[in-house]
């Protein structure tokens, strides 16, 4: 399972709606984890007042960065995390060789 960490870093709010915003996102799924950060105008309408917490915005994030029953921002951290699990390590062509020398 995948553990989501959000923060909003930066918000753009006009006549009390937020418009835009800047998040940063980091999955964990135990082993590994991947982070992303990003600029999203917001599609829906949220009213901000001196009450709304960042816990909130990032819900309403959430929510609007889901379409057509997925999560782009999600998504692309599964991608990721998915690929290190699977990923095989080999040695780049330009490395150099080592060598151990016991006596």
């Amino acid at each position: 399972m995948i553990v989501y960490k959000w923060k909003i870093t930066e918000t753009v709010i006009e006549g009390g709606v937020l418009k835009r915003l800047k998040y940063w996102c980091q999955g964990a799924d135990g082993s590994n984890v991947v982070e992303t950060e990003g600029n999203w105008t917001m599609r829906n309408p949220y009213q901000i007042n001196d009450n709304t917490s960042e816990e909130q915005v990032s819900q309403w994030l959430d929510v609007d960065a889901t379409q057509d029953g997925k999560h782009l921002i999600k998504y692309r951290l599964q991608e990721q995390l998915d690929a290190l699990r699977s990923a095989k390590s080999t040695k780049p062509p330009w490395a150099v060789e080592t060598y151990k020398v016991t006596i």
